[in-house]
């Protein structure tokens, strides 16, 4: 197989609506270096033009995008460390396609999701149709027909149906969807259903309905709590313009609640967060270790940061921002190149983990809505640090890649050659 077509083009469109370009206005760097390092870290994350292998590697390389041998329309992102495929993963390799135009890549992924992952409408289990099983594997062994192998009852992780949608309705705001995809009627499909599938066998929708926000897991005990990392208002506010109208108004309350749990789940001294959270914004203590800012807990900031600036301008935010800042201006390092350590209890104490390329970057737009003095450390930071590659690949660099395009100003929501 060759490297996928299709790549970004050598001058990057800017988006008329969304996030500034941090690297140039805070550190001075020329456009065409920030261009150049985006563009260096988006083409290793979808293998084009690096010579890396087309069959996933383990231990080596930085790609993580691949095509199906028997069918090149179909691609999917694949976790190294875990040999799997995520709904997370293959909904950030969207997003971060339509940030950067990259419609061809866009496309194999979204075909490769809503043929082996989405719950079809006429599903057994009612309660997600339209959802996406969160979790599968593709075995390459026969070198020209890969088989994807989805479990028929895997449930939704709602992160990933956050990012499809969103994604789908940004591709309808870049591309229009009178092409090959109806990117606008996917995304309300999608977005219809996370707030308005029923509960059945124990399955829930992917939205409480008592608390308007986000479960962890849409059955069971775990649709019982929310992880503050899966609420994300700026979208919730893009389906509530782009969406059913008929929806609107739901999705602006999710927005209102989701930004609430922001602030009520974030500690009060260190403004960390949990990875899982009660309704009411207390740790939850039910999941190992998960009342800690752990994995997870690193996208907080970026989430805060994006609404901030996309559409809520919420000074609450920025007071939320801020103490990330000072929280972690001692654990940046000395090169002020990453983070010492990635991983605390929420007061702060505890400190283990290492480094972490995610989470630096995360930080890094953190300054989108942080006005901490030394902010700028931040964005160097994330400018400084190395792009992960080999084994752990996956989920370090695809976090660092939202979170460079966030801080360079490439994470937006209308371009002028858009259909809107």
């Amino acid at each position: 197989m060759t490297p996928p077509a299709g790549g970004p083009t050598a001058t990057l469109e800017r988006p008329t609506k969304g996030t500034p370009n941090l690297f140039t206005e805070l550190l001075g760097i020329p456009e065409d270096q920030v261009q150049g390092k985006v563009l260096q870290a988006v083409n290793r994350f979808y293998g084009i033009g690096t010579n890396e292998s087309a069959t996933p590697v383990r231990d080596s390389g930085y790609r993580v995008y691949y095509e199906l041998p028997q069918d090149p329309s179909m691609a999917f992102i694949w976790a190294a460390d875990s040999n799997d495929v995520r709904s997370e993963g293959m909904s950030y390799g969207m997003m971060i396609a339509v940030q950067m135009d990259m419609q061809p890549q866009f496309d194999a992924l979204w075909k490769f999701a809503q043929t082996f992952m989405q719950f079809p409408q006429d599903a057994g289990q009612t309660s997600w149709r339209g959802n996406f099983r969160w979790q599968g594997s593709v075995n390459t062994g026969n070198a020209n027909n890969w088989q994807v192998n989805f479990g028929a009852n895997t449930g939704p992780a709602p992160d990933g149906d956050e990012y499809f949608a969103a994604a789908l309705y940004l591709a309808d705001r870049r591309w229009g969807s009178n092409g090959g995809v109806n990117y606008q009627q996917q995304a309300d499909t999608i977005s219809h259903a996370m707030i308005s599938n029923p509960s059945a066998g124990g399955n829930t929708p992917l939205f409480n309905a008592g608390s308007n926000l986000v479960v962890f897991f849409p059955s069971g005990g775990s649709a019982n709590y929310t992880d503050p990392s899966y609420n994300l208002p700026a979208f919730y506010e893009l389906f509530a313009i782009d969406g059913p109208s008929a929806d609107s108004g739901r999705w602006n309350t999710i927005a209102d609640s989701s930004r609430q749990l922001l602030l009520s789940s974030a500690n009060a001294n260190t403004g960390l967060h949990p990875d899982y959270a009660n309704f009411d914004g207390s740790p939850n203590t039910g999941g190992s270790n998960h009342n800690q800012f752990m994995y997870d807990a690193w996208r907080v900031i970026m989430n805060m940061a994006v609404d901030y600036t996309w559409f809520s301008q919420d000074s609450r935010f920025t007071t939320q921002a801020n103490k990330y800042h000072a929280f972690f201006t001692d654990q940046l390092s000395a090169n002020k190149d990453n983070v010492r350590n990635a991983l605390f209890a929420i007061d702060g104490s505890n400190a283990s983990g290492g480094s972490s390329t995610a989470l630096t970057a995360t930080l890094g737009a953190g300054a989108l809505a942080s006005t901490a003095a030394n902010r700028a450390d931040f964005v160097q930071a994330a400018w400084s640090v190395y792009q992960q590659s080999g084994q752990y690949r996956y989920y370090q660099e695809a976090v660092y890649l939202l979170g460079l395009l966030n801080t360079a100003g490439l994470y937006g929501y209308e371009w002028n050659n858009g259909a809107q």
